[in-house]
C-alpha cells in the first residue's frame, strides 16, 4: 500500500485508539467528557454554545468576560454541534481529535520535506510510523485531544509555514489569517511572511512588471493579519474596545513584567513541592523551567538552520512569558516546532533498544500526566 494512503489510515487508527484508551482511563474520574474538560475547556465549550459576553454562570469566575479566547476554534465546535447534533463536550472532543489527526499528517509532510536526513539514517522506512507513535505518546500531547485550540493552532502553523516554503505565499497568508483568529500568537507568522516577501522583492527587483511584483509582495502581507483584524473590529463594535482581548488579561493577573524577570522570579520561588497540588497553587519554578527548555530548544533549531521554526517557537514562548508563567508547560509542549526538535533528537539515536526505551518511557509518562490532568493537578495547567 502506498505511503500516501497508509499514513492517513495509520494516523486515524492511532488517534482513535488513543481516545479509546482515554475513555477507559477516565471511567474512575467521571467519564471522558468530564475528565478531559479541565481549566480553559469550560470557556471554549461555553463560547461554542453561547458566544461572547459575560460568563457569570461559569464556576467561580463570576462575571469575567471571555474575550481573551479567540473565535475560530469555538466557531468550529459550534459548526460541529450543528452538524452532528451532539452536545458541546462530545463535539469538542471530536473536533479536537480530527484536527489533531490533521496536524499529525501535515507535520509528517513537513518533516519529510525538511528532514531529509531521516531517509538516509537508520530509519529510512520506519520514521513516518515512528512520528505517528511519537505524536500520540508524547507527554502533555493529550492537550491536543482536549477542548482547546492547541490542535487547530498546530495544524495551521505547520500548514502556513509549509505553504510558504513551497512558494505558495497567498495560500500561506490565508492560513496565517486563520492562525490570527485562533490565538494571539498567530500574528507571529506575519514577520516571516514579510521577510519572505521582502526577499522576493529583492530577488526580482529588476523585473519590468513593477505593479505585478508589488502585488505579489503586498497582498500576502495584507491578508495574513485579517483574522486578528476581524476579531478586533468585532470587539470594537460590541464593546468600543478593539483590544478587549488584551485588556481583559489583567483579570487573570497577567501584566507586563518581561520574560527575564518572570523566569528569574519563577526559579527564585523554588517551589517544586507544589507540582501535585490543585489549580491555584502552581509551581512557578516548574513553569519557568519549561520556558527555559523551550527557549533552549529554539536555540538548537536556530543552530540547525531552521530559522523560521526557531523564531515561531521562541516568540510563542516569549510573548506570553512577558506577562506570566501560567500555562507555560502547555505552550511549550504543544508547540509543533518543539515537538519536531524532540523527535529529530530521538531519530539521532543509533541504538534501536534505546529508542524503544525512550518511546516506552514517553508512553508511561503520558499516562501518569494524563491522570494528573484528570485530577486538575497544577503540573498540567
Amino acid at each position: 500500500m502506498p505511503l500516501r494512503v497508509l499514513m492517513p489510515l495509520l494516523i486515524t487508527f492511532a488517534v482513535m485508539l488513543r481516545l479509546a484508551v482515554y475513555k477507559v482511563m477516565a471511567i474512575p474520574f467521571g467519564g471522558l467528557s468530564t475528565a478531559m474538560c479541565q481549566y480553559d475547556c469550560g470557556w471554549y465549550a461555553r463560547l461554542a454554545a453561547e458566544g461572547y459576553g459575560s460568563d457569570s454562570l461559569f464556576q467561580n469566575y463570576n462575571d469575567i468576560p471571555n474575550y481573551a479566547f479567540f473565535p475560530l476554534y469555538p466557531l468550529l465546535v459550534r459548526a460541529g454541534i450543528e452538524l452532528v447534533g451532539m452536545g458541546r463536550y462530545f463535539t469538542g472532543l471530536l473536533v479536537s481529535n480530527l484536527l489533531f489527526a490533521g496536524f499529525i499528517y501535515v507535520a509528517y509532510v513537513h518533516l519529510r520535506r525538511t528532514r531529509v536526513a531521516f531517509d538516509v539514517a537508520m530509519w529510512p522506512v520506519m520514521w513516518p510510523m515512528m512520528w505517528v507513535v511519537f505524536a500520540v505518546l508524547f507527554p502533555l500531547s493529550f492537550t491536543f485531544s482536549a477542548i482547546y485550540s492547541e490542535s487547530l493552532f498546530a495544524l495551521l502553523a505547520v500548514s502556513s509555514l509549509g505553504l510558504l516554503q513551497a512558494r505558495r505565499p497567498l495560500a500561506a497568508a490565508v492560513v496565517a489569517a486563520l492562525m490570527t483568529a485562533t490565538r494571539p500568537t498567530g500574528i507571529l507568522m506575519l514577520p516571516i511572511i514579510v521577510f519572505d516577501r521582502a526577499m522576493h522583492l529583492w530577488h526580482h527587483r529588476h523585473r519590468a512588471d513593477r505593479l505585478t511584483l508589488l502585488g505579489e509582495v503586498l497582498l500576502p502581507i495584507a491578508i495574513a493579519p485579517l483574522g486578528l483584524s476581524a476579531y478586533m473590529l468585532a470587539q470594537y463594535l460590541a464593546l468600543g474596545d478593539a483590544l478587549a482581548f488584551n485588556h481583559v488579561q489583567v483579570l487573570w493577573e497577567r501584566e507586563w513584567v518581561g520574560p527575564v524577570a518572570m523566569v528569574a522570579s519563577g526559579l527564585g520561588h523554588w517551589d517544586w513541592g507544589r507540582l501535585l497540588l490543585p489549580k491555584g497553587l502552581q509551581s512557578e519554578s516548574y513553569f519557568a523551567a519549561w520556558a527555559l527548555l523551550g527557549l533552549v530548544t529554539a536555540a538548537w533549531l536556530a543552530w540547525r538552520r531552521r530559522s523560521s521554526e526557531a523564531f515561531l517557537l521562541a516568540a510563542s514562548i516569549l510573548l506570553p512569558l512577558s506577562t506570566g508563567l501560567h500555562s507555560m508547560p502547555r505552550f511549550v509542549a504543544t508547540n509543533p516546532f518543539f515537538l519536531f526538535a524532540v523527535f529529530e533528537l530521538a531519530m539521532m539515536i543509533r541504538n534501536r533498544i534505546a529508542v524503544a526505551a525512550v518511546f516506552g518511557t514517553a508512553g508511561l509518562l503520558h499516562g501518569v500526566v494524563l491522570v494528573f490532568w484528570f485530577i486538575s493537578a497544577s503540573s498540567t495547567y
